[in-house]
C-alpha cells in the first residue's frame, strides 16, 4: 500500500508554500499526502495585501473523522501554526495518530531573518517549540534555531566567516537532541562561499553547501521539509536527504533567477519535480 503522511499546515493561493508546495512533492516522491489545512490564504503574507482565514474551530474534526476512519499515517509533518490554541490540538493529533514506525516532523515556523513573524508572541513560540521536542525531525532556519536555543541571532550570523560557526551551532542544538535517533535540521546558514544546511545528530553535523542564486524565496522551507519528510518515510538515509533537498532547491532557484522575478512568488520547482520520482538530483 502506498505510505500516507499527515501534513499539518496552511494553503495559500499564490507563494508556492506550505501545502502547495508540500502536496505535489511528497505525491511525485510515492507518499500521499493528506492535508490538514491550519489556514487558508489568499496568498501568503509576504505580499503587500492578503486575507486569512483561521481554521482553527475546524481542526478538530480531522482528528474525529480519521479516527472513526480507521486511518493510519507513515508520517506526520507540521508546519506553519498561526496560534497557541492550535499547538495543544496538533500535539493531541500527534499523540493519537503516532505509532513506533511513525515519522514525526515538525517545521516550527516562527520567524526568518532574525525577526519573530507579526503573528506570534514569546507565549506562542514557547509552545511550539515545545511541540517541536517531541518530533523525530525539527527543521528550523536560522531564525527559528535561535528562537529554540536562546542563541542571539546577531552572535551567530557574525560568525559566518569563521568555520567554528558549525561546531557553535552543534553545541547549541545539543539539547534540542532528547531522543535517540532524533535530529534537527538548520536551513538557509548564509556564509562567503555559499549556504548551508546543517544537519546535526548526537554524534555529529553534517553541513549541505549549495550555490547562492538571488535572495531568499517564498517556499523554500517548505519545500526542503517535504523533501524530507518525504524521503525518511521512504527509507532514505537522512544526510543522502539533506542532500537531495539542498540540489532540489538550489536547482529550482537557478532557474528561477533566469528571468525577472518576485521573491513572494516562490521558484520554479514544478519542471524539476520528476528528479525527486527517481532521485536524479542527487546524481
Amino acid at each position: 500500500m502506498i505510505k500516507k503522511a499527515a501534513v499539518i499546515n496552511d494553503i495559500s493561493g499564490f507563494g508556492k508554500c506550505s501545502l502547495t508546495a508540500a502536496i505535489p512533492i511528497l505525491s511525485v516522491m510515492g507518499v500521499q499526502p493528506c492535508p490538514m489545512p491550519t489556514a487558508v490564504l489568499t496568498n501568503q503574507s509576504g505580499y503587500d495585501n492578503h486575507y486569512c482565514v483561521d481554521m482553527t474551530d475546524e481542526l478538530m474534526h480531522y482528528k474525529e473523522m480519521w479516527t472513526k476512519n480507521g486511518e493510519h499515517f507513515d508520517g506526520i509533518y507540521s508546519g506553519y501554526i498561526p496560534n497557541k490554541k492550535q499547538v495543544a490540538i496538533i500535539a493531541d493529533f500527534i499523540k493519537t495518530f503516532r505509532k513506533s514506525d511513525t515519522v514525526v516532523l515538525v517545521d516550527p515556523v516562527m520567524g526568518d531573518a532574525g525577526k519573530m513573524y507579526k503573528a506570534y508572541d514569546s507565549e506562542t513560540c514557547i509552545k511550539v517549540c515545545t511541540l517541536a521536542n517531541t518530533a523525530d525531525i525539527i527543521t528550523p532556519n536560522l531564525t527559528e534555531f535561535c528562537i529554540m536555543t536562546g542563541t542571539d541571532y546577531t552572535t551567530l550570523t557574525s560568525m559566518s566567516e569563521n568555520d567554528d560557526i558549525f561546531s557553535f551551532i552543534e553545541q547549541k542544538a545539543a539539547p534540542l537532541l532528547n531522543m535517540e535517533g532524533k535530529c534537527v535540521i538548520v536551513t538557509g546558514i548564509q556564509r562567503p562561499d555559499g549556504i548551508y544546511n546543517c544537519l546535526i545528530k548526537r554524534n555529529g553535523i553534517y553541513p549541505s553547501k549549495t550555490v547562492r542564486y538571488g535572495e531568499s524565496f517564498s517556499g523554500t522551507g517548505d519545500i526542503f521539509a517535504s523533501i524530507i519528510c518525504a524521503s525518511v518515510i521512504n527509507g532514505t538515509e537522512i544526510s543522502k536527504a539533506v542532500d537531495m533537498a539542498s540540489k532540489f532547491i538550489e536547482e529550482s532557484i537557478m532557474d528561477t533567477v533566469k528571468e525577472k522575478y518576485n521573491r513572494n512568488d516562490g521558484i520554479n520547482f514544478e519542471k524539476f519535480l520528476y528528479k525527486l520520482h527517481s532521485e536524479e538530483v542527487c546524481l
